[in-house]
């Protein structure tokens, strides 16, 4: 028999592949330690024949403590055999696990209860509203290192929630900072946003000094491929929402670098407190009907390049 610690069926669900890769390797790692995976794991996509993943759960394992079955995009396969699974399932494979790579996992079904009562169902998803410096946090203690508040929210404004990106930067910073133990905001600085496109900080860059001209290049070399529009209107927003954020603060009686800081705002500061001065909340206000109504026009069948021009334009004036 396995281990008590050990399942006989895991279901990883959701979209992010980061985190569905990470819970796949770490099973298969916790259940054939060090054994060959060539000889120890078995994959099959959701096109599989039911009577070959059953063979291989049946098929005892060579040079390993057990063997591991795994079908991607399985939602397809649990669909077509789901009764067939609920069998499996109450009389498993003692010698092997099955884990069930799925993007939906409903509760109200048998199966569901069944991997419940003896396997592991893993979400693989991050919610929206779970903190990214606090997983950057646990990332940076995986690899013996600490990472300071202001290098978090500045790894997070620049790549966003992309666990994958994510996790790489705080690998690559890890062993940037060789024996200190804290990622500092100057690491970032330095080894991720210094040595990526200069084009992604340009266009805020350009709406804080209010050069229209200088937007709308940089909004040309931005728009350079299928879909790069809403990811521009994304960061368009992101600015204005800094700088509301700023504004609100700055009315509660804040100072401006204090206000700032809580914004996110880590470069060009001076130039920001400017670009506050001359955007009050009022005319803010005005400025995100703008981003709206561009937003809606490109949903609506408006040239995307052609409102997003105009809205670079207008947010200069």
């Amino acid at each position: 028999m396995a281990s008590p610690e050990v399942k006989p069926v895991y279901v990883l669900h959701g979209a992010d592949a980061f985190l569905l890769d990470a819970h796949r390797s770490d099973i298969v790692s916790a259940i054939v330690g060090d054994a060959d995976p060539q000889t120890s794991v078995a994959g099959h996509d959701g096109s599989a024949e039911l009577a070959d993943v059953l063979d291989d759960l049946r098929t005892l394992p060579f040079l390993a403590p057990r063997r591991v079955v795994i079908i991607r995009d399985a939602d397809a396969f649990v669909s077509a055999n789901r009764q067939a699974l609920e069998k499996y399932l109450r009389g498993p494979s003692e010698s092997a696990s099955l884990v069930l790579i799925v993007s939906a996992w409903p509760k109200n079904t048998k199966l569901y209860k069944l991997v419940a009562e003896i396997g592991q169902a893993i979400e693989c998803d991050m919610p929206k509203d779970a903190s990214v410096a606090t997983w950057l946090g646990k990332s940076a203690g995986k690899r013996g290192k600490k990472i300071a508040p202001d290098a978090a929210a500045m790894l997070e404004e620049w790549i966003g929630r992309d666990l994958g990106r994510l996790d790489k930067e705080v690998e690559k910073l890890s062993l940037y900072v060789d024996d200190r133990d804290t990622i500092a905001p100057a690491d970032v600085s330095v080894l991720v946003i210094a040595t990526a496109e200069p084009v992604a900080f340009a266009l805020p860059d350009a709406l804080t000094a209010g050069d229209a001209k200088a937007a709308l290049k940089t909004l040309g070399a931005m728009l350079t491929a299928r879909g790069e529009e809403f990811r521009t209107l994304g960061q368009i927003a992101w600015h204005l929402r800094r700088a509301a954020r700023a504004q609100q603060l700055l009315a509660q009686g804040q100072g401006e670098r204090a206000a700032m800081k809580a914004a996110k705002v880590f470069y060009h500061q001076r130039e920001f407190a400017q670009f506050l001065r001359r955007r009050p909340l009022t005319k803010l206000a005005g400025d995100f009907r703008k981003l709206l109504a561009a937003d809606r026009a490109m949903k609506t069948g408006t040239d995307a390049t052609a409102a997003l021009q105009r809205l670079v334009v207008a947010l200069c004036n």
